[in-house]
């Protein structure tokens, strides 16, 4: 049986005065693997970050396993949240988000974790294709980001959110990685939301396509009826654009926030 998990109701959100949502609702249910998508900058970023609890909202406007996500940390046990910040810092007049080069063993962290859940950790260790060996500081993009799901899922999840987290995995790692996320959608109950620009493939393993238009514009369609998601969002995408450029013009104010930072790459405060 359907239960909701997360619920959004007519939340307003904004990032100084650059408006990302207003009076947006959502509910999304358990046992369904969501492919949230959107143009750049439409808030997909922003809106897995409200719903595992990293930005302030208003008050009783989002709730997760019927619980705020941001006021009640106890919630950090039922999501996992994943986005491409992780083992990276920012290094002044140097970049953003640069790769930790730690010589730290894969086998040393998360000790207790492991423990404590001994067969997810084997499972992953296989699925993932990881040496316990492996020390970040000696691997390739694509093997950190395995390190990073791994080390992410071995705790069980409720929810599971994924910001384009898959970019680097080579094709034979990433099928078997999202066919067991669909496995886990029926077995545990779990409700995932996967943001991505790469969408072959994924008539199979969606269950509902959620497209976002702008900031309150946002249709949730089941995956079976769409022959082809690649096609249906190119077809939408290129009006959007269209619709986006008329309406706002094709500037862009370098002193606008958005979930990264700032537009021009400046990294923006915690205020």
């Amino acid at each position: 049986m359907s239960e909701k998990y997360i619920e959004i109701k007519n939340l307003n959100f904004k990032y100084e005065n650059k408006t990302i949502f207003n009076d947006l609702s959502l509910e999304l249910y358990n046992n369904n693997c969501y492919i949230l998508a959107g143009l750049n900058g439409c808030g997909k970023s922003t809106l897995m970050k409200i719903i595992s609890g990293k930005c302030l909202c208003e008050y009783d406007k989002v709730k997760v396993l019927n619980k705020d996500p941001f006021r009640d940390t106890t919630l950090n046990n039922d999501i996992a949240y994943i986005d491409n910040n992780w083992g990276t810092q920012t290094v002044a007049f140097s970049g953003y988000n640069v790769p930790l080069h730690s010589s730290l063993l894969v086998k040393d962290m998360m000790k207790d974790l492991k423990n404590k859940y001994p067969e997810r950790n084997k499972e992953l260790l296989e699925l993932l294709c990881i040496n316990p060996e492996w020390r970040l500081n000696a691997v390739s993009e694509g093997q950190r980001k395995r390190v990073q799901l791994y080390l992410n899922l071995i705790k069980p999840f409720k929810i599971c959110l994924l910001d384009e987290i898959t970019v680097n995995l080579d094709l034979l790692v990433k099928d078997k990685f999202m066919n067991y996320l669909k496995i886990e959608t029926s077995r545990r109950n779990c409700c995932i939301v996967y943001v991505t620009h790469i969408f072959d493939g994924l008539e199979e393993w969606g269950t509902k396509l959620i497209y976002m238009k702008n900031s309150n514009d946002i249709s949730i369609t089941n995956v079976n009826t769409i022959p082809s998601i690649y096609k249906f969002l190119l077809t939408s995408f290129k009006q959007d654009f269209v619709n986006t450029v008329e309406s706002e013009g094709t500037l862009i104010d370098i002193n606008l926030k958005n979930a990264g930072g700032y537009s021009h790459g400046v990294i923006g405060t915690n205020n």
